[in-house]
């Protein structure tokens, strides 16, 4: 157990405030679409587009926080945010109307993409170099186990079905989010980043890591095959038994809760970084080609397949995402941590909201085809990282003489 603890000092306390804060996210995850349709009595059309205009505007958020922790500090700020985005959560509980959702759903994403991007400045701020990497690895383990208990917490509040019992999920959200906020105080302060002379919004202007974060978005679409792709695929097109399709979610889940910090302790350099993502690339076109696969053969072999198709998916991930760790830090300028990390979670946000419709046009929509499709296209984005990222380390290192 020891082993899987980070060393001690600042990553302790992220560590078990990750962890409290994503058993509540597990917990809305599972509970909160039913609460909105069987207890408030929204469609599911309100839903689905109150949550997509709720996403608009969480895009706007991010860059603004993460400049906002450069000149304040992002200890603090964060602490303050995580508790204005728990609380905030109450007012789900009182709502009645599809514009009252909409307003409430709205406030909580700005809050919670604008607290990611403050979060990853603090881990900027209490982390160097290759740590940084280490520590969004511990993190993310960290987030896997936390949605997994969380889940698990939401299916008894859903066996129940009840009006108390989704409102108490509700309310131990809140608990889990406010004691998680108080934990981060635990962590040293951050000084405010130093001015400098120039322009304000330099992380706009980068145009190398623009150029990366635009590939990372392009990659990291692969996050939405497991969750959204699969379970359809499994049960629509192959001859698997439909608990099948829970395979590759507990594969996933397992591996990178086991295996993501292993799995970045070889990335040190920029350059190492943008190798492992073309591996990941590739490895993400051979899980394509293998769930596609999975189609063709009857119920062993489906399963079978689907089940390597998996393995092959999460070491893709798990590189994909040791890479994307250090790049994202590495190649910001380091007096404007927040500001670059707002435009990094920018990226993968736009790539989560591009994602469920990408799946659903190519291997829901073409089948076979469409798989290949993407899996070349994961293939492709994954070979640019290299020169891409090259490119962008050499201007970057002009930029600092």
């Amino acid at each position: 157990m020891r082993k899987l603890l980070p060393a001690p000092g600042p990553l302790r306390p992220l560590a078990l405030a990750t962890l409290l804060s994503r058993v509540g996210n597990g917990l809305l995850m599972t509970i909160s679409v039913l609460y909105f349709t069987r207890i408030i009595g929204l469609s599911v059309a309100q839903v689905g587009l109150g949550l997509t205009v709720a996403g608009l505007f969480g895009l706007l958020a991010s860059i603004p926080f993460g400049h906002l922790a450069d000149r304040r500090g992002p200890r603090t700020l964060f602490v303050v945010l995580s508790l204005l985005l728990a609380l905030l959560a109450l007012l789900y509980l009182v709502i009645g109307t599809f514009w009252q959702f909409l307003a409430v759903a709205s406030a909580v994403t700005v809050l919670d993409r604008g607290s990611n991007a403050v979060r990853f400045a603090l881990i900027a701020g209490v982390t160097q170099g290759s740590e940084r990497v280490q520590a969004r690895a511990y993190l993310r383990s960290m987030t896997n186990i936390g949605v997994t208990a969380g889940a698990g917490l939401g299916a008894v509040a859903l066996s129940f079905g009840t009006a108390a019992s989704y409102r108490l999920m509700f309310g131990l959200y809140v608990v889990l989010g406010v004691i998680s906020a108080l934990v981060v105080l635990a962590v040293p302060r951050v000084a405010p980043r130093p001015r400098t002379d120039g322009p304000v919004w330099i992380a706009l202007r980068d145009r190398g890591y623009l150029a990366v974060s635009a590939l990372n978005a392009a990659i990291s679409i692969h996050f939405s095959v497991v969750d959204v792709a699969i379970p359809l695929w499994v049960v629509d097109h192959t001859d698997a038994p439909h608990w099948a399709a829970a395979v590759p979610l507990i594969v996933n889940a397992a591996g990178v809760a086991v295996l993501q910090v292993r799995a970045s302790r070889g990335i040190v350099d920029t350059a190492g970084a943008a190798r492992a993502t073309r591996t990941a690339g590739l490895l993400l076109l051979a899980s394509m080609v293998l769930f596609a696969a999975a189609s063709a053969g009857d119920v062993i072999v489906a399963v079978v397949v689907l089940a390597v198709a998996s393995l092959v998916q999460t070491a893709g991930e798990l590189l994909q995402s040791s890479g994307s760790f250090l790049l994202g830090f590495e190649l910001a300028a380091d007096h404007a941590q927040g500001q670059y990390q707002g435009v990094w979670n920018t990226s993968t946000s736009v790539s989560s909201m591009l994602a469920p419709s990408i799946m659903a046009l190519l291997p829901l929509g073409l089948g076979v085809p469409g798989w290949i499709i993407l899996g070349v296209w994961f293939a492709v984005v994954g070979v640019l990282f290299v020169p891409v990222v090259r490119w962008a380390a050499a201007r970057q290192l002009v930029g600092s003489r």
